[in-house]
């Protein structure tokens, strides 16, 4: 009956499982009763949560009567981002770029790490801390709100640093409200 079938949709003949042809089936004494000896193991002592990849340093929102590109614009001019942030400020708008500036709590020397204009920029910014420095990141995020733009500004740290940074972030995104909606002429 099966001959005529294709090879792989014949019936397997299997050996017995003994050599006598006995079909019954004797399992370890000794295998048995260590599987049911009680309840499963108890899984090992649980970890602890992993630390936070950050700390939330500070983050600030505003609202600002500019559109998206406008507001990009001045975050990453060098001349309008030293009339509302920082002196002494130098900009390369670009991924690995630089983003300095010298603020009343100290130089950022940082560099760019995400500049998808015109809705979002990040860069890092070396803080002094416990004798050396730690590298945080600053992110403005841009997203419209009818015909104005709402700025996020987060600002996040490996570890716990000190400092003001709540009100940091605050001024900073008074200044570039107060910069973009005084009607201040975009330098060429």
């Amino acid at each position: 009956m099966q001959e005529g079938l294709p090879p792989r949709l014949r019936s397997v003949q299997e050996p017995p499982l003994s050599e006598s042809g006995s079909n019954d089936y004797a399992p370890d004494p000794v295998a048995r009763a260590e599987a049911m000896s009680g309840p499963p193991a108890a899984p090992a002592a649980t970890k602890p949560p992993p630390p936070p990849r950050s700390v939330l340093l500070a983050a600030a929102k505003i609202t600002v009567r500019a559109p998206i590109p406008r507001v990009f614009e001045a975050l990453t001019n060098a001349e309008q981002l030293a009339a509302w942030w920082a002196d002494d400020a130098r900009i390369e708008a670009e991924l690995g770029g630089r983003y300095e500036g010298t603020l009343p709590e100290g130089r950022v020397e940082g560099t760019i790490t995400a500049i998808d204009g015109p809705g979002k920029l990040s860069y890092t910014w070396p803080v002094p801390h416990e004798g050396g420095s730690v590298e945080t990141s600053v992110v403005f995020e841009l997203s419209p709100k009818g015909s104005e733009t709402a700025v996020h500004v987060a600002h996040r740290s490996p570890v716990p640093v000190a400092g003001e940074w709540d009100g940091v972030w605050r001024r900073s995104v008074e200044s570039l409200k107060a910069f973009l909606e005084q009607g201040a002429p975009s330098p060429t």
